[in-house]
């Protein structure tokens, strides 16, 4: 459950084509290409994503892109209504959370997901009928007074315990549709929340040992069931006639009925039926243009246009089979997040996974955003490589020299896969690398990749005899004996730090440190290090390290299942004698006592950002910032005191040229615009926004591009200073008042900076209007 009460909302906005996101806003990033249901109110379409919403204004044509991090007020929608009659728009979530959206305006109503009722709260279903709504969820039919915003009502069709999963009017009766069956209650009657006033329709077969029924709907007075069979194209849509089913469609896939005022449209695999009146099949939209099998799940008629919710493609305008558009936005293909990695202004994501230590087999490919343009690779046919099986993309780097090339590591039967502009160029298998199989089943396990600055791919091949390898540049391969203590383990992250040292997780063991020296080809030059838990060898907290970092003064940063730690010795670490290489623990006076900051929390990824501050992420506490020291806490972010979608994060990536945080979790991708990047003694991008700054604007005024720690001063025209402050990193901001705290007149205002090096001269690096 997210924010309560009334969040006043501007409809115009569009957020296709983002303008620059603000200091201390959210964003997510969700996949324009499945959609779950379609409705259409007041000439707008609306169309629920996996982790949002799409708004089509049809007649201005514009798309906007709602979500948990600007409206909504919660992650996954599950189902989606709108009543004519209130103009009220309804929302509801897998969490049994429910938006109203009315005049301008999201009202929240978590009565249901705060309630004391146990099972699952989901909201399945939502008919609308003279100013109320009323919900199939997991525990009960919910009816909310759409004109009070309030709950009337909670109806109990039977005390089984079973889940609602469908409501409909027909004639003077409500029909409920539960996993047991049909219930029928009488509309008028004022005492439906007791069981015993509804009736179980016993002319329905059961079917349930070999599928579900799965939807009512109704139809010019006509009542229908959708049963889905356990077998591929076995379902059947039945008719209900004087309370027997009949079969009036057999034999297909049906993902979803849609009963309007003149059609009833059926979306099965590779089609959506419309039937007239008379219910004859009267048009069939089998093929999108451009594109391939459709998969709808819900669809609506508007004119003479079908605007379809569709699983594969997200929402599809079509007047017929033969003429169709993608009504989309910018995104990943998937809203799977792994693994990320950000370069030189491209962020790459890997969309596969893990079950335990074993593959997830997801096929979601990986994707990566430049410039707020995102591209996928998709996991197709043209990936394999005599059929070799190739998923779970959990792994990526970008190539310094070129960052149109993005690697991804897997674990398949295609472990290492190289792409140019998401196209994939090169594979490599075990015939034509050094990659070690995983047992004898045909796959390899890549847990993490990195570029060199040189360009050489290093690769982290777990289960292997020689885990560390890597293809140079020129595509030569070269593999390490690094010691017994690494073989044939399971390897985790990898990371290349600034004196070229790999630092490698051997996951159950520890964490080796390895420089190849100058020669890649000469074993003589190699060094390393394996570290442990043991004292004088590492200290480790435990031996599954899940993160690694390097921060601005070159100290190595670890995440454990049982905490944190710092290594403040890293350059030395080949030549240090035992003990001066050991994790040091971060200790933290609170009076009499000594705690560990962030104690025994199970820690998964850190990142640092452009004010050498620490970005934790937790398995399940959310995101922790860290003052540069990593002894004072500036921020944590949950999901329930921010829009963070899940508080078990997976990994951390930054976008160091303007601050933006990334976070992936397991409900999918957001990003936060924070307070830091990194500096810039050249100043050649020196950014300052808004510029100017309207009255109505009340956030912080930023500067960004500037050179790190920068002694940032304020003045007016005539050079007198009216504010100062000390930029994170690269950023500094102001409020727009002076250092009185009264918001500075009508002008424009010089920026100055100036930084403690000699060799870096202060200047005047921007202006800023301010208007009141």
């Amino acid at each position: 459950m997210r924010k309560i009460g009334t969040l006043l909302i501007a409809f115009g906005f569009s957020l296709v084509g983002l303008s620059q996101l603000g200091m201390g806003e959210w964003r997510m990033h969700i996949s324009p290409n499945s959609a779950i249901d379609v409705v259409e109110g007041n000439n707008v379409i609306y169309a629920i994503m996996n982790n949002g919403m799409l708004e089509y204004d049809l007649e201005q044509g514009e798309k906007t892109v709602w979500t948990v991090a600007n409206y909504l007020s919660d992650v996954s929608p599950s189902a989606v209504a709108f009543d004519k009659g209130s103009a009220s728009l309804l929302i509801g979530y897998e969490t049994g959370n429910l938006d109203i959206i009315n005049n301008n305006s999201v009202y929240n109503l978590p009565a249901i997901v705060q309630s004391s009722v146990n099972g699952l709260k989901r909201i399945n279903r939502i008919a609308v009928k003279e100013g109320f709504a009323y919900m199939a969820t997991g525990v009960g039919i919910v009816v909310v007074n759409l004109n009070k915003n309030e709950i009337k009502d909670t109806y109990n069709p039977t005390t089984s315990g079973t889940k609602f999963i469908d409501v409909a009017f027909y004639q003077d009766s409500i029909y409920v549709l539960t996993e047991e069956g049909v219930y029928v209650g009488k509309e008028n009657n004022s005492f439906l929340a007791d069981p015993s006033q509804w009736k179980k329709m016993n002319k329905v077969p059961d079917y349930t040992a070999n599928g579900v029924y799965n939807e009512l709907e109704v139809f010019d007075d006509k009542l229908f069931l959708s049963y889905n069979h356990d077998f591929y194209n076995g379902d059947t849509l039945f008719q209900i006639v004087n309370g027997v089913p009949t079969a009036f469609l057999d034999e297909v896939e049906i993902h979803g009925l849609d009963g309007l005022q003149k059609n009833l449209l059926v979306s099965v695999a590779g089609s959506v039926y419309n039937y007239d009146l008379a219910l004859n099949q009267v048009d069939n939209v089998y093929q999108y243009q451009n594109t391939s099998f459709p998969e709808p799940a819900h669809a609506c008629i508007v004119g003479n246009d079908y605007y379809i919710a569709d699983r594969k493609w997200g929402l599809v305008k079509a007047s017929n089979a033969f003429n169709s558009s993608l009504i989309t936005f910018g995104g990943p293909r998937y809203n799977s997040a792994y693994r990320s990695k950000w370069r030189n202004g491209t962020l790459a994501v890997a969309g596969g996974g893990l079950n335990g230590t074993g593959p997830s087999f997801s096929k979601r490919g990986g994707a990566t955003m430049t410039n707020d343009e995102w591209i996928s690779t998709v996991i197709s046919e043209e990936v394999m490589t005599a059929g070799t099986p190739t998923w779970d993309f959990i792994s990526t780097a970008i190539n310094p020299k070129n960052t149109k090339e993005v690697a991804y590591g897997s674990y398949s039967g295609i472990p290492l896969v190289i792409t140019n502009e998401a196209t994939i160029v090169d594979t490599f298998v075990f015939s034509n690398s050094l990659i070690e199989e995983t047992g004898n089943v045909g796959w390899g396990y890549i847990s993490d990749i990195e570029y060199d600055d040189q360009g050489n791919l290093w690769v982290a091949n777990a289960n292997a005899v020689k885990p560390l390898k890597v293809k140079s540049e020129e595509g030569v391969w070269y593999e390490f004996n690094v010691g017994s203590a690494v073989n044939n383990r399971i390897t985790g992250r990898l990371l290349i730090d600034n004196n070229n040292t790999k630092w490698m997780a051997v996951i159950g063991a520890g964490l080796l440190a390895f420089n190849e020296g100058e020669n890649i080809d000469d074993a003589s030059d190699d060094k390393y290090r394996f570290l442990s838990t043991a004292p004088n060898n590492g200290g480790l907290p435990s031996n599954s390290v899940e993160a690694i970092a390097q921060d601005f003064e070159g100290n190595i940063w670890i995440g454990t299942p049982e905490g944190m730690r710092v290594l403040y010795s890293a350059s030395n670490i080949f030549e240090a004698d035992p003990g001066q290489y050991d994790f040091q623990k971060l200790l933290i006076q609170f009076g009499e006592n000594v705690e560990i900051v962030l104690g025994t929390t199970h820690i998964t990824s850190i990142e640092i950002d452009g004010a050498n501050r620490k970005w934790i992420g937790t398995a399940s506490s959310g995101v922790f910032l860290l003052s540069p020291d990593g002894l004072g806490v500036e921020r944590n972010f949950t999901s329930e005191n921010s829009p963070l979608l899940s508080n078990t994060i997976l990994d951390i990536s930054i976008n160091q040229t303007n601050g933006e945080v990334f976070f992936l979790t397991e409900d999918g991708l957001i990003s936060y615009r924070s307070d830091a990047s990194q500096g810039d003694l050249e100043y050649e991008s020196v950014n300052v926004f808004p510029n100017p700054v309207h009255p109505e604007f009340s956030g912080p005024i930023t500067i960004q591009g500037i050179a790190y720690n920068s002694d940032v001063k304020i003045t007016d025209i005539s050079g007198k200073l009216v504010y100062q402050t000390i930029s994170n990193g690269g950023t500094a901001t102001w409020s727009g008042k002076t250092m009185d705290g009264k918001r500075a007149a009508t002008g424009v205002y010089l920026i100055w900076t100036s930084v403690d090096d000699p060799e870096v001269k202060g200047r005047q690096v921007g202006k800023v209007v301010l208007i009141n």
